[in-house]
């Protein structure tokens, strides 16, 4: 995979100050959850573990000559929080084959960052082939997509000047981010190419502030335990 030279403006908790951060990244598929015996990664265009390819096609009448694979190439980019930026490219080669796989499988992308300071931050993802029957012999229609197998969120996240930040996968692009799509199809047969487009956030920390209760109410409540105390005394004396 190519590498990636990134500078990002990154806005911390005082709005008006900003932080250039420049670095590489890189991007890592990992082995479906049911991996089917023709699932392989390899390493292609100094990437590692950047092309999944999977798919058979001997003994069969119906299929393409070519497997199936989707691989990532990253891109240079300059962006700033909150703002959609590509993350890399996309190829997805969408044969007709069997022997396919089944499940989600991971994506690692890491950010390598050198400036302002050197740290390498992987954040983990997860995808998924949403496999499209071949009945109505337009390859557009009977492409298959491929997805995110959640809402494009991260757990992971690096620190700088106090504030946590994370990547957030947004979307797929052919149009270089005018419009981003929740699916990335690739017609069947053929070869299609869209970018991967995602934003830094700066993480929010969780409100565990109690709200504390009115000190009128607490002293309606004090009052009413009060009354009633001295109402059953009463109550007792005259028996």
């Amino acid at each position: 995979m190519a590498t990636l030279a990134a500078t990002a403006l990154l806005a911390t908790a005082s709005p008006a100050q900003a932080f250039s951060f420049t670095g590489t990244s890189c991007g890592e598929w990992a082995m479906p959850a049911l991996p089917s015996q023709s699932t392989l990664l390899s390493n292609q265009d100094s990437g590692i573990s950047n092309h999944l390819e999977w798919g058979q096609t001997a003994y069969c009448t119906n299929c393409t000559p070519f497997k199936n694979y989707v691989q990532y190439d990253g891109v240079s980019f300059n962006v700033s929080t909150n703002t959609l930026f590509n993350l890399g490219n996309l190829t997805y080669r969408n044969g007709s084959t069997w022997d396919g796989f089944n499940g989600d499988f991971p994506l690692h992308v890491s950010l390598s960052l050198s400036y302002p300071f050197t740290q390498t931050q992987t954040f983990d993802f997860a995808f998924n082939i949403l496999n499209t029957p071949n009945v109505t012999g337009d390859s557009v229609e009977d492409g298959d997509k491929l997805r995110f197998a959640s809402a494009g969120l991260s757990g992971q996240t690096f620190n700088y000047a106090g504030v946590d930040y994370t990547l957030k996968l947004s979307g797929f692009s052919t149009d270089g981010g005018k419009t981003i799509l929740s699916e990335f199809n690739s017609p069947e047969g053929s070869a299609a190419n869209a970018s991967l487009y995602g934003q830094i956030t700066a993480v929010l920390p969780a409100d565990t502030t109690s709200v504390p209760e009115p000190a009128s109410g607490v002293g309606l409540t004090l009052l009413g335990v009060y009354l009633t105390v001295r109402r059953r005394a009463k109550n007792k004396l005259a028996d």
